[in-house]
């Protein structure tokens, strides 16, 4: 694998990984740009599309590093696919971390309210 290669295996890898990173991009834009209208949920918001948007760099080198270290090493094809599906894991369980953060920052900072009582008044 030449470096042309190599080139042309991170683009086509990023390429995929654009519709995520421009959600990220724009979330990041407006957290930031309403920061101090913001609650405590948008440190937590920011650091999941933060992470997020690192993965979708992330991901394509480490797929590009890994498919080149497979083919020099001269692995078998069931040693790349463990190899493969033990990255992908990895990946899974950052994105799930990065869903995580969101979740976090859906709730953080919201005020705790006592339960409503629908159609009882409190007057005696």
């Amino acid at each position: 694998m030449n470096n042309t290669d190599h080139l042309e295996l991170l683009l086509s890898t990023f390429v995929t990984q654009l519709p995520t990173l421009l959600v990220c991009f724009v979330a990041g834009v407006v957290i930031l740009g309403k920061w101090k209208e913001g609650s405590k949920g948008s440190l937590w918001a920011l650091l999941g599309f933060g992470l997020a948007a690192f993965l979708c760099f992330a991901i394509p080198v480490a797929q590009t590093v890994v498919q080149d270290w497979n083919i020099h090493r001269g692995h078998t094809a069931i040693e790349s696919g463990y190899v493969i599906a033990g990255i992908s894991i990895v990946w899974s369980v950052l994105r799930a971390v990065s869903y995580a953060l969101l979740l976090i920052a859906v709730f953080a900072g919201r005020p705790t309210s006592p339960p409503a009582t629908f159609g009882v008044t409190d007057t005696p």
